[in-house]
């Protein structure tokens, strides 16, 4: 079903050893795909706590060379304890950008193993596909063998089509939110990171504390999202248009079999049936009852000024999504 590990020419770690029992071990990649501060985390969160999938935490990024060497050794619990212990020494409680928990075992995006390990870029690309892979069967060979792999990186969202090209197994979850609610959200996230060091954020991306700790590199990202000449506002409305026609242009090359789309808002607003419908779409059924309703709680949401000044603006420019979803 997937194609054999390459070779990976990496200094040795405690995983080295064990790289060889990868061979043969198979996943069934199942991702959510949608846009940076649209849903995704909270849709991760509620769908593995299914207890239906595999999935990507925190642990698994922060000690990517340890999963398999902590797995055979029988030394995972104690790592992720010894983690929680250094969270702690830390003082993470939260996802300063949105006020998650933040423990080792929180659903998180393995775009930060591809950057930290491969380098280059946080999507998905044959470069990288070899390290993706590896990612893939460690969690895979570490967790529950019977069950799909559940991924999320907002990365992949506008390279969905080469996703599915380099994994042609793979089914989708898009998750769409309103477009002005989304970049709002990004300009919030972008201030809190570049504003207050984030301590989970640094253990999770060696990127953010080169780019926090280098006064001209965090002065220049300040600069590209604050209200200067609206700097802030035209960078996220421009990714926002990037990506909304990416996935107007393409959502119908994929076999309808293979994706389902669903709205946060509707999410928000109906959790239990939008997660039926999900987990009927892939047919599983839940191996635990869920209270959805505490699971799924929307953050009361108002508008920056420069959002809210600007929004029949952006609409206008938006409209062909906007229409394509029903806002």
């Amino acid at each position: 079903m997937n194609s054999p590990t390459h070779h990976l020419t990496h200094p040795p770690t405690p995983d080295t050893p064990y790289l060889n029992q990868l061979s043969g071990v198979e996943f069934s990649p199942v991702f959510i795909m949608g846009d940076h501060r649209s849903g995704t985390t909270v849709l991760y969160k509620t769908l593995v706590a299914t207890h239906c999938f595999n999935f990507v935490k925190a642990y698994h990024i922060i000690k990517y060379d340890e999963i398999l060497a902590n797995h055979l050794n029988k030394a995972e619990n104690q790592a992720i304890q010894t983690l929680e212990a250094h969270f702690k020494t830390l003082g993470i409680s939260d996802r300063a950008i949105d006020s998650v928990i933040a423990t080792p075992n929180l659903p998180e995006e393995y775009g930060f193993i591809l950057k930290n390990v491969a380098g280059g870029e946080s999507f998905i690309t044959p470069q990288n596909l070899p390290i993706f892979q590896q990612l893939c069967r460690k969690i895979q060979y570490s967790s529950a063998p019977n069950k799909p792999l559940l991924l999320k990186n907002p990365w992949d969202f506008s390279h969905f089509l080469s996703v599915k090209q380099l994994l042609p197994t793979a089914k989708f979850i898009f998750i769409h939110r309103h477009p002005l609610h989304v970049m709002n959200s990004k300009l919030k996230a972008a201030c809190t990171l570049l504003s207050q060091w984030d301590p989970y954020t640094a253990l999770l991306t060696d990127q953010y504390a080169e780019i926090f700790n280098n006064p001209i590199k965090r002065s220049l990202y300040q600069l590209l999202h604050s209200k200067y000449f609206n700097l802030g506002l035209r960078r996220v409305e421009e990714s926002s248009i990037a990506t909304t026609t990416y996935f107007l242009e393409n959502i119908t090359a994929l076999p309808p079999q293979d994706y389902i789309s669903i709205q946060y808002e509707t999410l928000c607003k109906a959790s239990e049936t939008t997660l039926q419908k999900i987990l009927t779409f892939l047919n599983l059924e839940s191996l635990t009852d869920l209270d959805y309703d505490s699971l799924i709680k929307p953050r009361s949401l108002k508008l920056l000024p420069e959002i809210n000044n600007n929004a029949n603006n952006i609409n206008q420019k938006l409209q062909p999504y906007l229409t394509y979803h029903g806002y």
